[in-house]
């Protein structure tokens, strides 16, 4: 076999490999990006989650601000009915709104409660869920530093590769290289095999004559259909 389609099958063999590796690059990208909207799914999950938390304790701290202002309220109306000089007409006022407030404060007291026990068991609860969270957050972010180290290790095959090529295209003809490179913008295969008596690219038989010149091995080959370059098989 000549030294021109010995390079042309490394060069083949070597544009195949890079080609998987290009595809295994872009699936990384997306399972990465993947990887990433998923912690950010979580960590915005998480933050609704700590701001429901916050309303709830905010609301709790309002009610017993609430009945704080409340009980506030009935003292100073009970201190005025209790030692100060007033008229009948508001010493009556006054005894109404403290049976009002009385009222309103059981009801602000009981609802203050309510919600306090509300806001130490959700605060449980979050807890729980915060460690649940930085757990998953670490395995998301494992997962993405080791996308990362397989995405490296590709890399640096894949610049050994195209080092390689580099090398294989120096050394073949120049109106092979040529040639190779027109094909690669019409195909992704611009070398393919001989399978049977057809060529495996575009799969048409191919002439005696041209299968012959493939078996004397002394000289490159196209295909007089597609123009690919022919190889047989080892």
């Amino acid at each position: 076999m000549s030294e021109a389609l010995t390079l042309l099958r490394l060069l083949a063999e070597l544009d195949h490999t890079l080609h998987h590796i290009s595809g295994r690059l872009a699936d990384l990208d997306q399972e990465e990006a993947a990887l990433h909207a998923r912690l950010r799914e979580a960590d915005e999950a998480m933050a609704r989650r700590r701001e429901a938390h916050r309303k709830l304790r905010q609301t709790a701290l309002e009610r017993t601000a609430e009945a704080d202002a409340t009980d506030a309220k009935i003292r100073e109306y009970q201190h005025k009915l209790d030692h100060e000089i007033i008229s009948y007409k508001e010493m009556e006022f006054l005894r109404e709104q403290v049976k009002i407030l009385r009222a309103r404060l059981d009801q602000l007291s009981e609802e203050a409660l309510r919600l306090m026990d509300a806001v130490e068991e959700d605060a449980r609860k979050l807890a729980e869920e915060e460690q649940h969270h930085r757990e998953r957050r670490a395995q998301l972010e494992a997962e993405i530093q080791a996308l990362g180290k397989k995405r490296a290790d590709l890399d640096r095959e894949k610049g050994e590769l195209e080092a390689k090529r580099g090398e294989v295209l120096g050394r073949l003809p120049p109106f092979v290289r040529q040639k190779y490179d027109q094909l690669r913008l019409r195909f992704p295969n611009p070398v393919v095999y001989v399978d049977g008596q057809a060529c495996s690219g575009c799969h048409l038989r191919l002439s005696e004559a041209t299968m012959l010149k493939l078996r004397e091995g002394r000289e490159v080959v196209t295909c007089e259909n597609c123009s690919r370059f022919l190889l047989l098989r080892w």
